[in-house]
């Protein structure tokens, strides 16, 4: 299943269990992916929409780096909140054992 139509159907998800917080970012994390696949005029490979998803993570550390630059801590927790969720759909980071190992 591309991540795509994971997003699509957590979405479906989201909105039977009538789960607000969830669905503004999957929405805006679906809307980023098809955005993705009209400019490239066809369907995202695994790379390029883990690609896109590390792309909306940064935006929102950036947002949240602002908002606390700019004493308003409840908008930076909300990008905290929003990044936290983004992640579920990244790869798990390798541990320093692993790159240790890969190294040697």
């Amino acid at each position: 299943m591309s991540l795509l139509e994971q997003v699509t159907k957590d979405i479906g998800d989201a909105m039977k269990r009538k789960d607000q917080t969830s669905l503004g970012p999957l929405r805006m994390l679906k809307a980023a992916l098809m955005n993705k696949e009209v400019e490239r005029g066809r369907a995202l490979d695994d790379g390029e929409s883990i690609q896109v998803v590390n792309s909306l993570v940064k935006q929102r550390r950036d947002a949240a780096e602002q908002f606390r630059a700019g004493n308003r801590p409840e908008l930076a927790d909300k990008e905290q909140a929003e990044i936290t969720f983004l992640q579920r759909y990244l790869p798990p980071a390798a541990d320093e054992q692993t790159i240790a190992n890969a190294i040697e």
